[in-house]
């Protein structure tokens, strides 16, 4: 862009109304409310004018059939919360578009080998058809299931977690889960994301979470040796391996971190949130809406959030307060 260049407004007013013009009446009239011409501030008039007079409306239901650049339900949870637990097959029960977004769509990095006891960035979906959404896909969820076992290692205690993008239908997806659950040994999460669910991807995120407190807290204890500082970070997601960093930061104090929620993480560590002696708290607003009931119903001695990005949040103190006055100096 020119150093020179001037705000033409009349033009950009005469290219938004061309553009609205292409509209049924209705949709435009919507549509309007979203397009404006910005102004430099010191335009002569009678009255200052705002700079923009756009009235942006995101925190609305998507229109069906009108593509958004909005993140649904579906992508909150299965991108955000449940994707980057690395022992356990992700299904999508659904369009084979939305289970695309299972394979390897976000940078959620982790260690392992892919396929064998990682499966972070494999993709595995019912792949519905009409036929499906007619005669219903609580048989094909079970197929998939079924095969899925047999296409890895039979050693592996790999776990399942299934996600439903699309409950028009209203296949049983929890009925199917109770069953394949039972007759494989295995832990299987249904998950109701619907994408039509919500305004955006954040309710999503609470989908997941309460999930994971009905569907993983409590079903399967697991031997483990604790330590004086065990801590464990909730809601960091390892999106292009911030999780490690975090890690890095807290073990220099002198503290052991023994599980992420959920970056690069198992579900054993998930479910072990709720008897760490300090959660630490890093993306707030992905789990806030569990977090009341986590404190009244697990074990944890405490909860705490953090930054590592503010340099005032004075986070080694209050840390240190946490764990006794032997370790605050």
């Amino acid at each position: 862009m020119s150093l020179d260049y001037e705000n033409d407004s009349v033009l950009h007013e005469q290219l938004i109304a061309e553009v609205l013009a292409q509209y049924p009446d209705k949709a435009a009239k919507r549509r309007k409310k979203h397009l404006s011409v910005a102004t430099s501030g010191d335009e002569p008039g009678d009255e200052p004018k705002a700079l923009s007079e756009c009235d942006v409306k995101s925190n609305i239901k998507s229109i069906p059939g009108v593509m958004t650049i909005r993140a649904c339900a579906y992508a909150g949870s299965k991108g955000v919360v449940w994707g980057p637990v690395k022992d356990m097959v992700h299904i999508s029960h659904g369009p084979v578009g939305c289970g695309h977004y299972s394979w390897s769509q976000r940078r959620n990095y982790y260690v392992g080998l892919t396929g064998i006891d990682t499966f972070v960035t494999l993709q595995f979906t019912s792949d519905f058809q009409e036929k499906d959404i007619v005669f219903g896909g609580d048989k094909k969820l079970e197929q998939v299931i079924d095969r899925d076992r047999g296409a890895f290692p039979p050693q592996q205690r790999h776990q399942r977690a299934v996600g439903m993008p699309d409950r028009v239908i209203g296949d049983d997806i929890e009925a199917v889960s109770r069953k394949k659950a039972k007759e494989h040994e295995k832990t299987i999460v249904p998950v109701r994301c619907e994408g039509f669910r919500g305004v955006s991807q954040s309710l999503g995120h609470h989908i997941a979470n309460d999930a994971i407190r009905d569907w993983v807290f409590d079903k399967n204890e697991v031997e483990f040796e604790t330590g004086p500082y065990d801590v464990n970070v909730v809601g960091d997601y390892n999106i292009g391996g911030d999780a490690w960093a975090t890690r890095i930061l807290l073990e220099e104090v002198g503290l052991r971190v023994v599980g992420n929620w959920s970056g690069d993480a198992t579900l054993a560590e998930v479910d072990g949130a709720r008897k760490r002696k300090l959660n630490l708290i890093h993306s707030y607003r992905s789990i806030t809406t569990s977090v009341g009931t986590w404190r009244k119903n697990t074990a944890s001695r405490g909860w705490n959030t953090i930054s590592l990005v503010r340099p005032r949040s004075n986070l080694p103190a209050r840390i240190a307060k946490h764990f006794g006055p032997e370790i605050v100096d």
